[in-house]
C-alpha cells in the first residue's frame, strides 16, 4: 500500500521549506515538488549575479542534498496549468518537452509565489528592459552590464537598491527612479532622507517624486520619458516595482482569495479547500501584532508560513501565532533593520501610531562611523510594535533584541528601561524622550 503522495506547486523557498517539513511529519509520504525553474535557489544572491561574481545557477542553488536525502522528488521545467478539485489531480505541462502531464495528490500546497509588478506603459516591450524576479532576469541583465552603460532602476525598495548597488559596482551609471521615497513600506521619512544623501555619495543618481510614462527607442531602448516630460537617455531599464500573487490556478480551481488579491488561508495555512494550503508570496500572512490578513512578500515570512503548511498537509496539526516582519540588508556601507511596523504600514491595516526618534540621525549618518540610530514606532498604548535601526555593526544583536521587545509587547518607557545600550542615549536623552511621551 503507498503512502500519501503530496505535491507542492513552486519550487521557490516555500515550496522547498515545505516539503521538507512534510517529510519530517510524514516518513513515507511520495512528495514531489512542481517547479517552472530547473533548480531551488536563493533569490536574493540574485544580484550576485548582475555585480559579476556568479553565472552559474547551482553556486545559488539550496536544499539540494537535502532533497535528495529525504527522497522528495524535485520535477523541474513543469508549469501547473490547473486542478481538478473533484478527482484531487494536478494537470500540468513540461515547459520542453511540451508533453502534458497530470499527478495525482491527496495533499496540496499551492507555493506559486509571485510575479514581478511592472507597470503598463508604451514601451516595457523593448529589447533592454528588463524585471528582476528570476535567475532568468539576473543573468540577461548581467550580459548588457558593461562600465559606461547607463541604467535606470524603478522603484525604491531594498531589491531596488540591491541591483543599483550592484550595477555600481560594474561600471556602470545608475539613476535611481523612486515614485514617493526610498524604503517607503520599510523606514520612515527621516531614514529615507538620509539613506537618499548616502546612496548619493556613493555615486548613483537618486530622483524621487517621479515615475516613468513610456520608455522611448527603436528596438532597443534609448530613453525613459518622466511624468514631468523629462527624457532620460539610458540603455537598461530594471523594473523592481513590487510583486503581485501568482494566484491563476487557485482562482480557477475556485479557491478563494483575501482581500489583498493573495489566497485567503486560515491559522493553519490551509485554503478554503480542505486539504489544500497555500505559502510564500502567493498566499496572505497574519500580522502577530494585530491579528489582520496583510500581504507583504518576504522570503523570510515565506519560510515561516511554509513550517506550518507542510506540517499541516502531512497530519500534524500546528497553527502559526501571526508574523512579526523581519528585515535585515547591508547596502552602501550600511546596515538596515526594519521590524514589526512602520507608522505607514500601521496606518494601512488602521492602527494609530507614532513614531519616536531615539537617536541622532544627521550626525552619525555622514561619518558612516555609526553604532546605532535607532527609532520606535509605537501604537495608542505606547507598546512599541515596530523598530528600525542603522548601524554599522552588532545588527544581529540589534535585530534579536528588537523582535524580543516587539513580541513581549513592552511599551517604549519599559523598553528603554531594559534594552538602553540599543538606543545609545545618554541619561539626558532618555529623559527628552520620555517627556515627548507624556
Amino acid at each position: 500500500m503507498r503512502g500519501r503522495r503530496i505535491i507542492i506547486i513552486g519550487g521557490n523557498i516555500a515550496g522547498v521549506v515545505a516539503a521538507l517539513n512534510a517529510r519530517e511529519i510524514d516518513r513515507k509520504a511520495e512528495i514531489h515538488i512542481l517547479s517552472k525553474e530547473t533548480h531551488p535557489y536563493c533569490r536574493p544572491l540574485l544580484t550576485h549575479i548582475i555585480a559579476g561574481q556568479t553565472i552559474r545557477l547551482k553556486e545559488i542553488a539550496i536544499f539540494l542534498p537535502q532533497l535528495y536525502e529525504s527522497k522528495i522528488w524535485f520535477h523541474p521545467n513543469i508549469e501547473v496549468l490547473s486542478l481538478d478539485t473533484k478527482d484531487n489531480v494536478v494537470i500540468a505541462k513540461n515547459m520542453k518537452t511540451k508533453k502534458n502531464l497530470s499527478f495525482k495528490y491527496d495533499g496540496l500546497v499551492f507555493a506559486t509565489g509571485g510575479s514581478a509588478d511592472i507597470p503598463i506603459i508604451n514601451g516595457v516591450e523593448k529589447k533592454g528592459v528588463f524585471s528582476f524576479r528570476t535567475f532568468k532576469d539576473a543573468v540577461n541583465i548581467s550580459k548588457l552590464a558593461k562600465p559606461g552603460k547607463h541604467a535606470v532602476v524603478v522603484g525604491g525598495g531594498f531589491i531596488a537598491l540591491e541591483v543599483a548597488e550592484a550595477l555600481k559596482r560594474r561600471g556602470v551609471k545608475v539613476t535611481l527612479l523612486v515614485r514617493s521615497r526610498i524604503l517607503r513600506q520599510l523606514v520612515e521619512p527621516n531614514f529615507s532622507s538620509q539613506l537618499k544623501e548616502l546612496i548619493e555619495r556613493k555615486g548613483v543618481s537618486v530622483i524621487t517624486g517621479c515615475y516613468p510614462v513610456e520608455i522611448g527607442g527603436q528596438k532597443m531602448v534609448e530613453y525613459v520619458k518622466l511624468n514631468d516630460d523629462r527624457k532620460m537617455p539610458c540603455s537598461i531599464v530594471i523594473f523592481a516595482t513590487g510583486v503581485k500573487p501568482n494566484v491563476d490556478v487557485p482562482k480557477k480551481a475556485g479557491i478563494e482569495l483575501g482581500n489583498t488579491g493573495a489566497i485567503k488561508v486560515d491559522t493553519h495555512m490551509q485554503t478554503s479547500m480542505p486539504g489544500i494550503y497555500a505559502a510564500g508570496d502567493c498566499a496572505e500572512k497574519l500580522d502577530a501584532l494585530t491579528r489582520k490578513w496583510f500581504y507583504f512578500p518576504v522570503g523570510s515570512i515565506a519560510a515561516k508560513e511554509a513550517i506550518i503548511a507542510g506540517k499541516n498537509v502531512a497530519g500534524k496539526e500546528i497553527e502559526t501565532k501571526g508574523i512579526i516582519r523581519t528585515q535585515m540588508d547591508a547596502l552602501f556601507g550600511i546596515n538596515i533593520i526594519s521590524i514589526g511596523h512602520t507608522s505607514e504600514s500601521a496606518r494601512n491595516i488602521g492602527v494609530m501610531a507614532k513614531t519616536v526618534e531615539l537617536t541622532s540621525i544627521q550626525r552619525r549618518l555622514r561619518s558612516l562611523n555609526t553604532h546605532a540610530l535607532a527609532m520606535a514606532i509605537i501604537d495608542d498604548k505606547d507598546r512599541v510594535i515596530g523598530m528600525q535601526i542603522m548601524a554599522s555593526r552588532f545588527t544581529s544583536w540589534y535585530s534579536f533584541e528588537l523582535l524580543k521587545a516587539i513580541e513581549m509587547g513592552l511599551t517604549l518607557n519599559r523598553f528603554l528601561d531594559k534594552w538602553p545600550p540599543i538606543t545609545n542615549l545618554s541619561k539626558a536623552g532618555l529623559w527628552r524622550v520620555r517627556m515627548l511621551l507624556n
